[in-house]
């Protein structure tokens, strides 16, 4: 497993918490969401409202601050104090704007607010004003990093991830400009955010937790080249896009575009997952879960390439997929991450958790057996949803910090 950077100790482990505490929140909201497929909800919730509010603050503030953590740990080497109060101060206004965010998005989504006779979109806003902090952080980054004349594999991959971040954001931008345009097309809205989400999850995340778990690691020697362990992940991750999509609208090259995408992802993907494999990395089981869980990753998206006719962008495979990469690889290898030498009741107890909620959502995704499918699922569905932030509050509220 990867070494824990000191200075993450003792300069950034309270963002660390506070990812942990937005962890919580984002869970709990998720149970509300399925909650209400089993009971009535107060007027003033929506499902739809409740899935932004879940799905933004894990964006935002569970999955992103502790890659950006690590990244910083691994670049400062010179002026300590003055690039870390700097960083701090960037992650803290990120992470401020994205708790902001989570009531009015959980209570509004993207619908305008009236504040002093004028009607504004809250939580639009102040998403955008999170993605600026992004591109502070990026100058902040580069900053620090630029010296650096022979950087490792995970400062490779770090460079790589900042880019995807930087790239998923124009899709962002993109669906704030839509919606304030004559444009009346929510295909063109729909492609936008696929795009969005599709460079973040398969760019930003895969390569920032690639970067983490590469820290303290041998690089491996399969590849002269380091920038193909990352260059092929950022292109395809652009291409995917077209599989959210309704395939009859699609033509031959936008499928095969999307095609290709994910063999550009495949590829890299695997040659990390081979060369983690091999190397001083799988000390522990957990980390041999992590890399099970990349495995899963990557044969799901092989499936997508072959003519079996499962469509990724189906919307039960694609909360089913979301879930594998988000909950599973990536927040499995976070939590391992952080936590290398302590925890293991804690860590397995998250990862029964988060088995049981990557088995419930493939009851739900239609391609599980129905006489394997219990009655009442969306009982079962919201009951699983509580598993994995039992054991993630209590990382919240012990001081091992691994």
């Amino acid at each position: 497993m990867s070494r824990v950077p000191q200075i993450i100790h003792t300069e950034f482990f309270a963002i660390w918490k506070l990812s942990i505490l937005s962890f919580v929140i984002a869970g709990l909201t998720g149970f509300l969401y399925r909650y209400g497929f089993l009971m009535p909800l107060p007027e003033l919730l929506h499902l739809g409202n409740i899935r932004h509010a879940h799905s933004h603050l894990m964006f935002f503030n569970w999955i992103t601050p502790p890659i950006l953590i690590w990244m910083a740990a691994e670049v400062i080497r010179k002026e300590v104090n003055y690039s870390v109060r700097r960083i701090k101060q960037c992650i803290y206004t990120m992470m401020i704007l994205g708790f902001l965010s989570w009531p009015f998005f959980l209570l509004f989504g993207y619908r305008p607010v009236s504040v002093g006779g004028a009607n504004l979109p809250l939580a639009a806003i102040l998403s955008g004003l999170v993605m600026i902090t992004w591109y502070w952080f990026g100058i902040l980054y580069y900053k620090a990093r630029h010296c650096m004349k022979s950087p490792s594999l995970s400062v490779v991959l770090f460079d790589g991830a900042l880019v995807a971040l930087v790239v998923s954001s124009l899709g962002a931008w993109g669906v704030s400009v839509y919606q304030f345009s004559s444009l009346e097309s929510p295909l063109i809205s729909k492609a936008l955010t696929s795009f969005f989400l599709g460079v973040f999850t398969e760019g930003w995340v895969i390569l920032g937790v690639l970067g983490i778990l590469w820290s303290g690691v041998k690089r491996p020697g399969i590849i002269n080249r380091e920038n193909w362990l990352w260059m092929p992940v950022l292109f395809g991750s652009m291409l995917i896009f077209p599989f959210s999509l309704d395939q009859s609208i699609l033509s031959a090259p936008m499928l095969w575009s999307a095609k290709t995408g994910l063999l550009l992802i495949g590829i890299p993907l695997s040659l990390h997952l081979y060369s983690l494999w091999k190397s001083s990395f799988t000390s522990t089981g957990i980390d041999r879960v992590v890399l099970l869980l990349l495995a899963f990753k990557i044969l799901f998206q092989a499936g997508a390439m072959l003519p079996t006719g499962i469509w990724p962008g189906e919307h039960g495979l694609r909360i089913l997929y979301l879930h594998l990469v988000l909950l599973g690889f990536a927040t499995t290898g976070l939590i391992a991450a952080f936590y290398p030498n302590g925890g293991s009741i804690t860590k397995w107890s998250y990862i029964i958790g988060m088995a049981a909620v990557l088995t419930t959502l493939g009851m739900f995704s239609g391609y599980w057996p129905r006489a394997l499918i219990p009655q009442n699922l969306a009982f079962w569905l919201a009951g699983a949803a509580l598993l994995p932030v039992i054991p993630v509050a209590w990382l919240l509220v012990t001081k091992n910090q691994g």
